[in-house]
């Protein structure tokens, strides 16, 4: 049954974070919009929870200032005053190897050490690995052919010590991926850029960090009330929009007269002129089999994996003092723990008062039956020493949270976007496609909300947005 009157000109199909940048950019441009969501609420994994003080965050718990793309949205939200840094006073990283705990060195733009004095004054790598790191300086550009894994690249530039004991926790554990079938191209160009532009990656990270100034850290950012308060405002700014959680879409077909008729769960219709499909891969490939199969058969083949991550609050005074921002734990280990993040130390405003810690373990995949709370109160104990009870604890378990970019992963998109181009007013967004970051996946809602717009304003068919 189609809806009478109730038709919006483009459907937006998915209310996570690259749902809601497109519906709130395509409101913005005044046109008539619906937004369905299969869960209960939206905003997909960027959720916040506020439970007696103690700020929980369902997702991602920050964002990498530097790319600029969440502040300028944030800006047109009017929440920019509402932007935190980290906390500068507890800013180290460490690293569990060997037994027992390692500062990361300082000046590390992600794996490439800028300075070559706090690597070899680290005790993360034996003098062996320090002078193969080195030996970067040395090292002429690679000519790989065709895409090329993070365990390549890194092997061939920095060493196998910098892999295992470095690049693999920091990098692949973003990505919850295998460093041998990870695609640098798609997960991290800026290496490659480093390395094509000044050969060597030690030198690269040397000029950027003279070009800033300073020595390279990470800059993250967040909000006061946590991710939370981006969420809120979008979904604050989309009152116009047509809503609707709790269904989703089973059927999208071609309508030549009107763009596309979309088949909810709830037994109505939908028409649309143009779609933006923002959601998982997996979903995304089997809603555009009728419409697009070679589009659906390219991106069927994006890995997804589950992800849990427990946050468990403390009393202060009943555990050992905590050091630094957190810590990774590289998968030599052995360990059922990916890392740790102490997001009273990063973040102001995270728990009730100074007199308690609050702390966010990760753990890896398939390796315990037992369930998450205890696996991380057990590696906790081991690693850290924490033996006491937690007065809350609040597990996070997205089953297919998490896209890998496996080699070969830019040409399938690429594919399916060629694919898409042939039928106008269908696009694509989400962490699926060009980056699994939060300024990307804003990035990829507004472009394909310019995309559909465009279409809508040259008079041609167009797309719509789940």
């Amino acid at each position: 049954m189609i809806e009478a009157g109730a038709n919006p000109r483009v459907v937006v199909i998915g209310g996570g974070i690259s749902g809601l940048a497109a519906a709130h950019r395509l409101s913005t441009a005044g046109l008539s919009v619906a937004l369905i969501e299969k869960s209960a609420e939206l905003g997909g994994k960027v959720i916040t929870e506020h439970i007696d003080g103690f700020v929980i965050e369902g997702g991602p718990d920050s964002f990498v200032a530097g790319k600029g793309t969440v502040i300028e949205l944030a800006t047109e939200l009017g929440i920019a005053d509402r932007i935190i840094s980290s906390r500068p006073e507890h800013q180290d990283s460490y690293v569990w190897s060997r037994g027992r705990f390692h500062r990361l060195p300082a000046g590390l733009l992600l794996m490439a050490p800028a300075r070559l004095g706090p690597l070899f004054g680290s005790s993360l790598l034996s003098w062996r690995g320090k002078l193969r790191a080195a030996a970067d300086l040395l090292i002429p550009r690679g000519q790989p052919e065709g895409d090329e894994s993070l365990e390549s690249f890194v092997v061939r530039r920095l060493g196998r010590e910098v892999l295992d004991r470095i690049a693999e926790p920091l990098i692949a554990g973003i990505h919850a991926a295998e460093p041998a079938s990870m695609s640098l191209e798609a997960s991290f160009p800026r290496f490659l850029e480093m390395e094509r532009d000044h050969r060597s990656l030690i030198l690269a990270a040397r000029a950027l960090s003279k070009r800033a100034g300073t020595t390279i850290k990470s800059h993250f950012a967040s909000f006061r009330g946590g991710m939370g308060d981006l969420t809120a405002a979008l979904i604050g700014s989309l009152q116009g929009a047509d809503q609707r959680m709790g269904v989703a879409v089973n059927r999208i077909r071609m309508r030549s007269a009107i763009g596309f008729l979309l088949d909810l769960t709830d037994g109505t219709q939908l028409e649309a002129e143009a779609i933006v499909l923002a959601t998982p891969a997996e979903d995304s490939a089997a809603l555009l089999g009728e419409v697009a199969p070679r589009a659906s058969e390219a991106i069927a083949g994006i890995r997804q994996v589950a992800t849990t991550a427990v946050t468990l609050a403390y009393r202060s005074e009943q555990i050992p003092v905590v050091r630094g921002s957190g810590f990774v734990v590289p998968a030599l280990e052995g360990r059922r723990l990916m890392g740790v993040s102490y997001l009273s130390q990063k973040w102001q405003a995270r728990v009730p008062s100074e007199q308690f810690v609050l702390l966010r373990a990760f753990l890896r995949r398939g390796l315990s039956d037992q369930q998450p709370t205890e696996v991380a109160q057990a590696e906790l104990a081991d690693l850290v020493g924490i033996r006491t009870q937690p007065i809350l604890e609040k597990t996070h378990h997205w089953a297919s949270g998490l896209h890998q970019y496996t080699l070969g992963h830019r040409q399938r998109v690429a594919r399916a976007e060629g694919h898409l181009r042939a039928i106008p007013g269908l696009a694509l967004a989400g962490a699926a496609f060009h980056g699994i970051g939060l300024n990307e996946c804003i990035a990829s809602g507004r472009r394909a909300a310019d995309l559909v717009a465009a279409t809508i304003k040259g008079g041609a068919r167009t797309v719509t947005l789940y």
